[in-house]
């Protein structure tokens, strides 16, 4: 078993629906470590909607920062071999990039990929708009959770078309193994076997009932698709986002 990246976790405690407190996110990096995660970038959500002005984003930014320390304390003490990296999940908002650059959220690892994420009901043409405009200002997106548009279930060319513009695509770890029929179903079992997803993550925000367990995922992909390619969305493109190199 490959050493797994997630790169979508919102196991920062007090800070978003993820963790509720400290004990929560400890229990949940304890889970994701017996599960073979060995790089976690915490990635709470950035919805400039809920903030009120300025001040508050910074306020956020350092509070991230404080319960990241916590983090790095606890799994320096228990997991050495354990990485840590800070970055947000963006809601797409026409000045992301502007929020980007001037720090009221962060890229992942303070590199130049982003987790964008889009309102479920989004089209395909505001999906491709966005992907446009952050990519011109040299932003790399990596799309959250693609098989929670149905736009892109429904026109799977639109994933194909993302990809060949330079965005990286993500699907949840909780996905592959809760659905096994119906559309969300076909539509991975076609973006896998196409190829083109980048990266599996987990995007767990508790220790119960959507914890940040990568392994079985793993075990179907490796079963599906074979052992190169999982480790290549578990662990070889994921860290290579981490330590910004380019991917294609």
């Amino acid at each position: 078993m490959t050493d797994f990246v997630d790169l979508h976790c919102h196991a920062l405690f007090h800070v978003d629906d993820g963790a509720e407190d400290e004990d929560v996110m400890k229990n949940m990096l304890d889970i994701a470590y017996s599960n073979g995660t060995r790089y976690i970038c915490f990635t709470p959500h950035f919805k400039i909607y809920e903030f009120n002005d300025e001040d508050e984003m910074y306020e956020q930014i350092d509070r991230l920062n404080r319960r990241f320390r916590v983090a790095c304390r606890y799994v320096e003490e228990k997991y050495p071999d354990l990485k840590l990296y800070l970055g947000n999940e963006i809601m797409y908002h026409d000045e992301a990039s502007e929020s980007l650059f001037s720090k009221r959220c962060c890229f992942l690892n303070s590199s130049s990929y982003a987790l964008i994420e889009f309102p479920p009901d989004c089209t395909g043409y505001a999906i491709e708009n966005a992907v446009v405009k952050l990519l011109r200002k040299g932003i790399r997106p990596l799309i959250a959770h693609i098989e929670r548009y149905p736009a892109l279930i429904k026109d799977l060319s639109l994933a194909r078309s993302l990809k060949d513009s330079g965005a990286l695509l993500q699907v949840n770890a909780r996905a592959i193994t809760k659905f096994k029929i119906g559309k969300t179903a076909k539509f991975l079992n076609t973006v896998f076997s196409k190829g083109l997803v980048d990266v599996i993550a987990s995007d767990a925000h508790n220790d119960s009932s959507f914890t940040p367990n990568l392994s079985k995922a793993y075990a179907i992909v490796t079963k599906k698709c074979g052992s190169d390619y999982a480790d290549k969305i578990f662990h070889q493109t994921p860290l290579s986002i981490l330590m910004n190199e380019k991917i294609f």
